[in-house]
């Protein structure tokens, strides 16, 4: 597809982003429209339903919290990085909601143990999951290795969303129903348009092993490490979708939240020029956080799931995505990506090999 070619230098610098090219779909003009669009506030029914939204102590996903406790679910389940934010999270959402008896387990996506013991304390504590919105991100352009031995942003972002979702399939499954589909949101960005495709990588010996390697993260790549992790969430979604038998009692979806006021570009407050254009193109640009929020909710619960399933939305509508997703190369990346995440998750955790052998359709040789 044709477009234009922006690069509105202070949305770059608030989004960290040394140079913000978009070709294609999300012009900068759509990108204002989008941003003044009015989104609507979700009101569905949600009071047989347990709702699980991680990353609930701050942002998007605190605000989608309190929308979603507003709503009296059956179950409100929120997750921080440990029992003291989750205790202090579970406080600020009960206040501002009314709601009462939330519960709360801590959830660190740096560790793969962490995202284990979660799933195990889920099953224990006899939870069930009728929502799962897979909502914290890290961006940061600095080279670092978490205990497991991944590149940071790549595993909070993309493998250990990518293990959550997957150990907790069998959980959404039983509660799907033919005329309700249980959902698993991932919280992606529009960012993904804008990501350094990386073009060869059907190539690579290891599309993962190439991604995690410390040689091959230069500064020029860490810059778009953010990027390429929410082109790779949907990525995720389309092959997991395109794997649930149909008609699906999961309703899978790459949300988009839009640019929004939030904690997620900090890393720049420390550069007093970057600090400066981020609050500059915030007060022009950004959508209050819970304006953004609501695009969670709205996949998370309103009607229509199965239209949206395996699709990235923006603005709360089935939307497009980057080129690079639906070419040729894009397709064939995406599908080894399937299957070397597979494989490292299932090397950390056995029962991704069951879940997917038992409720996935296997590729055809």
């Amino acid at each position: 597809m044709g477009g234009a070619l922006i690069k509105p230098l202070i949305l770059a610098h608030s989004l960290k982003l040394s140079s913000w090219s978009i070709m294609g779909k999300l012009s900068f003009f759509t990108f204002l429209r989008e941003q003044w669009t009015e989104l609507p506030i979700s009101t569905a029914d949600v009071s047989n339903q347990t709702l699980i939204m991680v990353g609930a102590n701050v942002g998007l996903g605190n605000e989608a919290a309190v929308h979603l406790a507003q709503l009296k679910p059956k179950t409100l389940l929120i997750t921080s990085r440990d029992e003291a934010k989750c205790e202090l999270s579970k406080a600020d959402v009960e206040t501002r909601s009314g709601m009462t008896g939330i519960e709360s387990l801590p959830l660190e996506l740096s560790s793969f143990d962490s995202v284990r013991s979660f799933v195990d304390n889920f099953k224990a504590k006899g939870y069930t999951a009728n929502v799962l919105i897979a909502n914290a991100s890290l961006l940061t352009t600095k080279y670092a290795k978490t205990p497991d031995g991944y590149e940071t942003t790549f595993q909070v972002n993309y493998l250990s969303t990518a293990l959550l979702s997957i150990l907790m399939l069998p959980h959404l499954i039983k509660t799907g129903t033919p005329e309700r589909a249980s959902r698993l949101v991932i919280v992606s960005s529009m960012a993904h348009y804008a990501a350094d495709s990386p073009k060869g990588a059907d190539k690579w010996p290891s599309i993962i092993g190439t991604i995690n390697d410390e040689a091959y993260c230069t500064s020029s790549v860490m810059k778009n490490r953010y990027r390429l992790s929410k082109l790779l969430q949907v990525m995720f979604i389309r092959e997991l979708s395109s794997r649930l038998p149909a008609p699906t009692l999961v309703a899978v979806s790459a949300v988009n939240p839009g640019f929004c006021h939030s904690r997620l570009a900090r890393e720049v407050d420390s550069d007093p020029f970057l600090k400066f254009a981020k609050s500059v193109s915030k007060a022009l640009l950004a959508r209050a956080t819970e304006v953004g929020s609501r695009t969670l909710v709205h996949a998370a619960i309103e009607p229509g799931e199965r239209e949206r399933h395996g699709h990235y939305l923006s603005s709360c509508e089935v939307t497009e995505e980057s080129d690079y997703v639906l070419s040729v190369e894009g397709r064939q990346v995406s599908k080894r990506l399937w299957h070397e995440t597979l494989k490292i998750l299932g090397d950390i955790d056995p029962r991704v090999n069951t879940i997917v052998s038992e409720h996935l359709t296997q590729d055809i040789a």
